[in-house]
Order: C-alpha cells, then structure tokens, then sequence
C-alpha cells in the first residue's frame, strides 16, 4: 500500500509539473508571438514619422499601444541608444540589445527602424507574464486537486481490494502454518470463489491431500526400510567379522606381516605373528612402550631407522637389511601408509621377508646370464677355433721351416770346417749351395717372419676373446661401482659377434664418457639381450638373401646421463605388441627360441636398480632401435633393488 500511494503521489507530482510547465511554455510562446506581431506593425507606422521626424504623432501612437494591459513598457530610441520617446518601464539608454539584463517576468522586443530618408532608430517593447503566471499557477491548483483526488480514490480503492484479497491469503497462510508445524486438525479451505485466490485455495487443498497421503506411505516405508537396514547392517557386521577374522588368519599365514609401527612412542602398537621374530625375541616385546630401540636397535639398523625418519605423510615402499638379536640378518620390504594425526606419527602396512626371494632372484640372475653365455657358446667356440688353427698351421709352417733351415746351417759347418783344415772346400761349398737349393732359403728368410706375426696375431685374437669373455661374465656386484661402459660394450660385442656376423653389419660409435655407476655384470647382460634381439629380428628379413642387414651401436652424454642405443633394420615391432613387450613371458618369437624374459629383466635392471629408463622407436618394416638411459649419479632409491 505505502508503495502504491507513493507510487501515485509521484506520478501525480510528475504529471502536474509536466503540464502546467508545458503551458507556461505556450502561453510565453504566444506572448512573445504577439510582441513580434506588434513590433512588425509599429515599425511600419513609425518609419514615416522618423522621416518628417514628428515627436507628437511618435508620442501619441506610443500612448495608443501602451493602454494594452500586458504592455508595461514602449520606447522609441536613437541610432546611439538615446530615448526619444517613451513609457512605462524601459531603460534609460539602449545602446546595444546585448545589454539588456535577463527578466523572467517580461517578454522583451527589440526591433531597428530604418526610414526612407536613411534615419534608424530602434523600438523598444516590454510585455508583463504577471498574467500568464497567474493562470499557470491557477492551472497547477487545479491538477493539484485533481490529482490528490485521484489519489485518495486509488488509495481507498486499493485499501479495500487488499483487505479483501488479504484476509482470504491470511487463511490460506494460517492453514499453511499449521501444515508446517504438524497439526492435523486441518480445515479445508474456501474455494467456491472463480478467481486466482480460489484456484490457490483449490491448489492447496489439493496438495495438502496429497501430502497427507505421501505422508502415510513415507511412514510406511520408514518403518519397512529401518527394519530392512537393521538387517542388513546385522548381516554386513557378521560378515565384516567374518572378513577381518579371514585377513588376519590370511595375514599372518603368510610371508606378509601386517604391522602399526607407533614412532611417537615407539613401539608397534600391532605386529602380526610370524616366525622372523619368533627366532630373535618374542612378540611383546615389539608391543611394549620404547619397544622399538629394543627390537631394532638403531646402531645395528641405522639405515632402517633413518627410513622410518624420513617417511611423510603419503604411501612409502622401501627395502633394507634387518639385524636380529641372534645375529641373524634378513632383508626385508617395507610398504604400507605413513599419517602424522593429533601429533602421532603412524606407519601401516606389510613387512616382507624377501631374503630367500632376493637369492633366489640374484641365482635367477646369473642363471640367465649363464644361458646367454650357453647360447652363445657355439659361436665364440667358432671365433676361438679359427684363429687357433691359423696359428697352429703358422707354428707347423715354422717347424717344418726350422728343419730345412738346419739342413743349410750343417751344410755351411761342413763348409767352416774344410776351410778350416784345407780339406775340400770345393766339394763342401757345392753341397752347402745344393742344400740351399733344397730348403729354399730365401723363401723361409721372407715367409718365417710373417708366419711367426700371423700366429702372434692369432694368440692375442683368442686373448681377446676371453677377456671379453672374462669382462662379460664380471661377477654381479653388492654395490654399485664406476665402470667404463664402452669398454664394457666393446667385450659385449666380441661375444655377440658369431650370433650377428651372417645376418648384419655392425656399425659402433662410441662417444667419450665419463665412468658410470653402475652393476657392470648386469648391464652387460642388457646390452646383450638387446644385440641377439636385433640380430635375430633382422635374420627374418635377409634369411634366404645374400643381403645383410645393419646392427647400430651409440653411446654418448646427455647432459646428467649416458645414453645407449641399439638399433636394427629388422621387421619392426607389432603395433598390437608395443603395449605388451616388457611383460614377462610375452614373445613374438617362434616356440622354442624365445622365453619372453628378457626385455623384462633388462628394464627391471635399467628402471628398478639404476634409476633409468628404457624405451623404443619402431616402424614396421624399417627396425626398432632400444635406448637405454641411465644417470651418471644413480638415486639412493634405484640402489634398493626389487
């Protein structure tokens, strides 16, 4: 209602000073019409009268307009502003029209006299708005009026529709409430009414039936569905007993120990049972306050107390040796959640005790290593046999040649000695010449020498040979050491080199390389898989063919890390086996000739225990090329193997 009224006030406010404004404006406009009209016509009449320069005819027509009741000023000026006849209200001199001061109660009008006799003057008139204000003002009563009218009329019209349509909402509100706030003695509304109301009303009671119905079914189906839920929950709470039981049954008949290692306190707060400790101390003793300093001491664990140290929030894997109170010492992984909450540092999960696993997997290692050499047995048996048996025919060469030799050397002895007792030296020259004859000298003399560098050649390619094979078979390393991997590759080629050298060229670049830490043994092994991969996927192509294909060979620094390549012009991988070709057991080979094992033991020894990476490029048809990359500072994590 107070929006309302003012809402009219204002528009009627509006609309009055509109409309009296707008006729004020007329009204001045027709005023200022009509000083023009009489201007016009005075200069007309006064032009004459400036020629005969007649005062009296001036003065008596002044006075004949000056009895118009709106005109309160007439004047009749010389050309430099002086009056010349005049009354009423007008200024003492006119010497310009810009000089005349601004008045919003009379409408002024100047306009020049020029006669025929070339005299100008000017014409002054000055017409009073006292009566145009009046009737503007009388106009503006009036809107007033009618306006306050039709705002009290709207006001008490209003009043009375809000009354009514008010009172039936008020219902409406009341029912609502009553609704909201449970009460069921509830009243169906009034709606025989034909308007918006009573279609509200109907909507409601309409509604209000509805709800009452959902009500009951909701009731229902609470009281349904809770006796469903307390079943429910009773089955799920057997059977998450059931669960919890089974794990810990499964947990600690296991090799995994599950355990809660309190660091605050230390002590683990649970441990499940298992013989690791059985042999070393009993199980309390890991349960009881301040027990972790006594089962794992950290001067005999420094390393497996520092990893407890270290662990953030957040999952944690690690692998460290544990001594144990008898002496005995085990290697065991760590993996579970580290949560620092309320101020306690806890650590969850599983203990493993991997020291059978980790020999088992060092054996599977060298058992590997021992079946790469084996298939390659053949090949450096052949690579050692043909220089021995050059050198062997160049030591025959040499014997035979010494005995020959020996029958010239007597035949000059027989020579010295005729000299020498004046015998027949004669007889005994022409013998030393036909035993020179016979053994060839001079053909020994050239050919001795070249058989003797032959074999020596010969011995240091069998030297080679083993030392490559020595170099190759390097025992696997505890610890990571610096090595030079050139050098390394290098051997690996030589051993490799029956299993290529009828199917591909090899082309080796070696770049200059800093000594990389690293298990020497194991990369070797790497290198090696990857060679006899290549050569053999280069024989499906050229098998058949005299063509060869090409084994590629780089080494060089990439900025904090060695890159390896090798690189074959063979079929190219599958792009259906990409995916899948570090897995273990997965094989594009034939039945027989390939296990599947290693591509995924190079990238375990690459990733897992140097911190590399181990990746391929491959185009189907062209060849695949492997890089090996690995960090000349190996991370203090790759040194803990799987």
């Amino acid at each position: 209602m107070l929006a309302f009224a003012l809402l009219s006030i204002a528009t009627t406010a509006i609309s009055t000073i509109t409309l009296t404004s707008l006729s004020g404006q007329r009204m001045r406009s027709v005023l200022r019409d009509r000083s023009e009209r009489i201007a016009t016509r005075l200069h007309v009449q006064l032009a004459p009268l400036f020629d005969l320069d007649d005062h009296v005819q001036v003065r008596n027509l002044l006075a004949l307009y000056s009895k118009d009741d709106e005109l309160d000023g007439i004047a009749v000026y010389a050309e430099n502003g002086d009056p010349i006849e005049g009354s009423g209200i007008r200024p003492q001199q006119l010497r310009s029209i810009d000089a005349l001061p601004a008045d919003s109660q009379h409408v002024v009008a100047v306009t020049a006299i020029e006669s025929s006799g070339g005299r100008v003057g000017r014409l002054y008139l000055s017409f009073s708005t006292k009566r145009n204000d009046a009737t503007q003002r009388h106009d503006q009563w009036i809107a007033v009026g009618i306006g306050t009218g039709v705002v009290l009329c709207a006001l008490l019209l209003a009043a009375e529709t809000s009354r009514r349509i008010t009172r039936r909402l008020v219902s409406i509100a009341k029912a609502a409430d009553r609704m909201a706030s449970g009460d069921p003695s509830y009243t169906a509304l009034d709606e025989r009414a034909k308007d918006e109301i009573g279609a509200l009303a109907h909507a409601f009671n309409v509604m209000v039936s509805e709800l009452n119905r959902v009500s009951m079914e909701h009731q229902r189906l609470v009281l349904t569905e809770r006796e469903r839920l307390e079943s429910l929950v009773s089955e799920r709470t057997e059977e998450l007993e059931r669960s919890r039981t089974m794990y810990k049954l499964l947990a600690e008949s296991t090799r995994a120990i599950p355990f809660i290692l309190d660091l605050t306190h230390g002590c683990f707060s649970y441990v499940g049972a298992h013989s690791l400790f059985e042999r070393a101390f009993p199980q309390a003793e890991w349960n009881q306050p301040g027990g972790l300093d006594l089962v794992i001491p950290r001067g005999t664990n420094s390393e497996l107390r520092g990893r407890f140290d270290e662990c953030e929030n957040g999952p944690f894997e690690f692998l460290t040796g544990l001594s144990l109170r008898d002496g005995s010492r085990s290697e065991v992984r760590w993996m579970g959640t580290c949560e620092l909450a309320e101020g306690v540092k806890r650590l969850r999960g599983l203990m493993l005790d991997v020291t059978e696993l980790r020999r088992l997997g060092r054996e599977l290692a060298a058992a590997q290593k021992l079946e790469s050499v084996g298939r390659l047995a053949a090949g450096v048996a052949h690579e050692i046999n043909t220089p021995v048996q050059f050198v062997s025919d160049n030591v025959k060469f040499v014997r035979t040649s010494m005995s020959d030799i020996g029958t010239v050397i007597r035949a000059y002895r027989d020579l010295q000695h005729a000299v020498q007792s004046q015998g027949d030296v004669a007889g005994a020259a022409q013998c030393a010449a036909a035993a020179e004859t016979a053994a060839d000298l001079d053909y020994l003399i050239e050919n001795a020498p070249l058989a003797v560098d032959s074999a020596i050649e010969g011995l240091g390619r069998i030297a080679t040979i083993v030392r490559s094979m020595k170099e190759f078979a390097h025992p696997d390393q505890a610890h990571m050491t610096f090595a030079d991997l050139n050098q390394a590759i290098r051997s690996t080629l030589v051993i490799a080199h029956g299993e290529y050298k009828y199917v591909a060229e090899l082309d080796a670049e070696f770049a200059e390389l800093p000594a990389v830490q690293c298990y020497l043994g194991e990369i070797n092994q790497v290198v090696l898989n990857l060679l006899i991969n290549a050569s053999h996927a280069i024989a499906d192509v050229v098998k058949g063919t005299p063509r060869l294909g090409k084994i590629t060979v780089r080494t060089r620094l990439d900025g904090d890390a060695v890159e390896i390549s090798v690189g074959d012009t063979g079929t190219g991988i599958p792009e259906t086996a990409r995916d899948q070709i570090f897995d273990p057991f997965f094989t594009t080979k034939e039945v027989g000739i390939g296990t599947g094992q290693g591509l995924a033991i190079a990238r375990a020894i690459i990733v897992n225990k140097h911190g590399g990476t181990l990746r391929f490029e491959t185009e189907c048809g062209k060849g695949t090329t492997f890089f090996i990359r690995l960090p000349l500072t190996t991370p203090a994590a790759a040194a803990i193997a799987a």
